[in-house]
């Protein structure tokens, strides 16, 4: 079954996290799984494909040990062997690199927890045709546009580490390939661990292609509000495509996974936005909603007028002597917003356009300012009779 759909968006890289699949992995080898993820072997695949969705053993008890950066799943290959096994993984971007523009490469990497050696210069190359290999005993000896430092070895199995690098493109390029562009005799290594393997294997995930400068938007809850016991108020930010988004209570309960959120907490809640861009970078914004009941009784706001005309609550407007300013709106049944002001001393008088609006019920919301600067946000409705 094939989960999820592709974005077409600043991430050049389609299915950047592996979450999507045609086929669930059952077993080792099966990175074709993946969509569009290949292999350069010819006609064979040897690298891996993890998901949760899985029910093969071994596969749920590295996803069980390491956990995805992203998502669900991520990829595993073998860049080195004491054979000269080596492994890579490579994708189609979902466009060809423009002439003399500045493209970034980045992909986060995590040495499994149970192999021998651990190597340095991991790396990616971008190539104008799709590179292929007839053995997993023969490396592809390309120089690499992003490659991490010589001599820098990437041991760590408790973190994912980032591997990133810029580069001027000629034009044309559009297949991606990761893993190791050097010779196994060639190739610096460190023992990682004592284990009957003699190679190193190390998982892959959160791999971007972009441009270095495009827009990036980071997390913003918006400012704190303050509202009454048993009313709610949005906090958020607009939505991006290729964002993932989640909010969570300050003690780290996850609430929603959606850009803005709609909360009516009985006692004042922090709430922390937690942003993950197109390149994966993460960054994190706080709001908090003050719930003051003591405030909101300075406030008056009537649920009733009958604007006929005998001068006696003739129109509708919020009242109280605290409040410095309000922006009230006013909308029918049909969602037009028949008011609007930002001025405390105009009213709605029950007109719309010249005309005296029908009898029935209209939804109103209204932003306030106290004169000690509190900000509240409040909504309701009103009955319109005559």
């Amino acid at each position: 079954m094939l989960m999820g759909q592709f974005c077409f968006g600043q991430n050049l890289v389609l299915n950047p996290s592996f979450e999507q699949y045609d086929t669930c992995p059952d077993g080792m080898t099966r990175i074709n799984y993946a969509i569009p993820w290949k292999q350069p072997l010819i006609n064979i695949s040897t690298s891996d494909y993890f998901n949760t969705c899985s029910n093969n053993i071994a596969l749920l008890q590295c996803l069980n040990e390491i956990k995805p950066r992203t998502g669900s799943g991520y990829a595993g290959i073998s860049p080195y062997g004491d054979s000269g096994w080596q492994e890579y993984i490579e994708i189609k971007t979902n466009e060809p690199l423009q002439f003399n523009k500045q493209y970034c490469i980045s992909f986060f990497a995590h040495l499994f927890n149970q192999t021998t050696y651990a190597i340095d210069r991991l790396g990616a190359l971008i190539t104008d045709t799709m590179v292929t290999t007839d053995n997993v005993h023969n490396p592809i000896l390309i120089s690499p546009q992003v490659e991490s430092a010589e001599w820098f070895f990437y041991k760590d199995t408790n973190n994912w580490e980032r591997i990133e690098g810029s580069f001027i493109a000629h034009g044309g390029e559009n297949w991606l390939t990761i893993g190791n562009f050097h010779k196994s005799i060639d190739t610096h290594t460190i023992i990682a661990g004592i284990y009957s393997n003699f190679y190193a294997y190390y998982l892959i995930d959160d791999v971007a292609v972009y441009e270095c400068d495009a827009p990036v938007y980071t997390a913003n809850a918006g400012g704190n509000k303050t509202i009454c016991k048993g009313e709610s108020v949005q906090i958020g930010m607009p939505r991006y495509d290729e964002y993932l988004y989640e909010w969570h209570r300050m003690d780290g309960t996850l609430v929603d996974t959606t850009s803005y959120l709609t909360v009516s907490p009985t006692a004042t809640t922090s709430y922390v936005l937690s942003v993950k861009d197109f390149k994966f970078d993460v960054t994190t914004d706080t709001v908090t909603v003050v719930v003051d009941d003591a405030m909101c009784t300075q406030i008056y706001i009537p649920n009733i007028f009958s604007p006929n005309g005998d001068g006696q609550n003739d129109v509708f407007r919020l009242l109280g002597e605290q409040i410095a300013s309000v922006h009230l709106q006013v909308y029918n049944r049909w969602g037009n917003m028949v008011f609007e002001s930002n001025d405390m001393s105009y009213a709605w008088d029950g007109m719309y356009q010249g005309k005296a609006c029908e009898v029935g019920v209209y939804a109103w919301m209204a932003e306030i300012v106290m004169k000690n600067g509190t900000n509240l946000f409040r909504k309701g409705n009103v009955s319109l009779v005559r």
